[in-house]
């Protein structure tokens, strides 16, 4: 079986293709976040991955050579980001990009 994407809670550890509920548990897991341990992330097949942090500050990144610049945001709500976190899980990577940059009708970013 091929995962097509993974989570990583605040400790490090691995999940291949949670479910909406497990992702919702590992973001409650940031109220334990720490300075070692910041943040959670989830990482498409296509390198394309989702940083939160407790404060709903959001990194977009690829970190593959000849990809654009990470675009950096603080959203309005954990809803926001948990729909952008399954719409990367979906491997929707225009989408997700789309709204982390500008005004489209999706989430509200701040951009950073």
């Amino acid at each position: 079986m091929t995962v097509t994407y993974s989570m990583h809670d605040n400790m490090g550890e691995a999940f291949d293709e949670p479910d909406e509920a497990r992702i919702r548990e590992i973001l409650a897991e940031l109220s334990n976040a720490d300075e070692e341990h910041p943040d959670v992330s989830l990482k498409h097949e296509s390198g394309w991955a989702l940083s939160v942090f407790p404060d709903k500050f959001v990194r977009w990144e690829n970190a593959e050579p000849g990809q654009p610049e990470p675009v950096d945001a603080i959203l309005s709500s954990w809803e926001d980001i948990v729909g952008l976190l399954l719409m990367t899980a979906r491997g929707e990577i225009e989408e997700v990009t789309s709204a982390l940059s500008g005004p489209s009708g999706g989430p509200s970013p701040t951009p950073i």
